[in-house]
């Protein structure tokens, strides 16, 4: 997979993490205690400095044969273009789609069904452990696009949008309310998680298939907290590659970081 890009976000994270070790060996070396906030100014002051002669040179360093440098710009293209070219298909996949009106790629070729998209949530809540809301909507997610990536198909039919908290279908949440109401989910009055209620009709609305796919999404993000999973979902190529508030198609799931084995459903 490609890595994400160098953000300053991310390099401050990288600063913040050898602070400490440097203010440790600095105390070493010179005696004195010096205070965490000037340190972490001092590396991040450095930091700068660096990039700043680093891109002098950065032309000459990528267009040099014989550089290290070099050499791994381009054994990281070579090695990342057949994703780059996959990606590509998609995107003008989509754009055809929204082009001509062509709703299949974004329902993952299956009709919305409000019945099957309500039993995902009573079976994700009966498996799932500490799942609020915000996690109910990332596990529908993976769900409905881990399954259309083993049988070209999705569970439910639902369509994902690109959100600021990540994707999510929007018929997701009337449901939810339908199901509280009607006591088949319950909210836990202190930690406010989503728990299964008595009536559970899902495993009668539910195929084999489906449960296994469901059960390989409860296994694999289940135990991540409500942040973690939606930090994780915007790392996602279907939302990095989707603008906000438009429709994310069901094609993107083959990029997914985690995929079960293509004959799960076989076991």
């Amino acid at each position: 997979m490609m890595t994400d890009e160098l953000t300053t976000e991310g390099l401050s994270k990288k600063v913040d993490a050898i602070v400490g070790q440097v203010q440790s060996f600095l105390h070493s070396e010179k005696g004195e205690y010096y205070d965490n906030r000037l340190v972490a100014g001092a590396v991040s002051h450095c930091v700068a400095n660096m990039i700043d002669r680093l891109e002098e040179g950065l032309l000459e360093t990528f267009t040099s044969p014989a550089s290290l440098e070099y050499q791994e710009l381009l054994a990281f293209i070579e090695q990342n273009q057949p994703l780059a070219k996959e990606i590509a298909e998609v995107e003008e996949a989509v754009y055809l789609a929204e082009e001509f009106g062509v709703d299949s790629l974004f329902e993952g070729y299956r009709p919305f069904s409000k019945r099957k998209l309500s039993a995902m949530m009573e079976y994700l809540t009966r498996k799932g452990s500490h799942v609020y809301k915000t996690s109910l909507n990332k596990l529908l997610f993976y769900s409905d696009l881990t399954c259309f990536y083993l049988t070209n198909h999705g569970m439910s039919g639902s369509v994902y949008v690109n959100r600021p908290f990540g994707p999510v279908a929007d018929p997701a949440d009337p449901i939810l309310s339908e199901l509280v109401r009607d006591e088949k989910i319950n909210i836990e009055p202190r930690m406010k998680t989503l728990l299964a209620g008595g009536a559970n009709e899902s495993d009668e609305i539910l195929s084999n298939d489906e449960k296994r796919v469901l059960d390989w999404v409860v296994e694999t993000y289940g135990d991540m907290s409500a942040g973690a999973i939606s930090d994780l979902s915007h790392r996602e190529a279907a939302y990095k590659y989707t603008e906000p508030n438009e429709p994310i198609a069901y094609a993107y799931a083959k990029f997914f970081k985690h995929l079960p084995p293509k004959d799960l459903l076989n076991n």
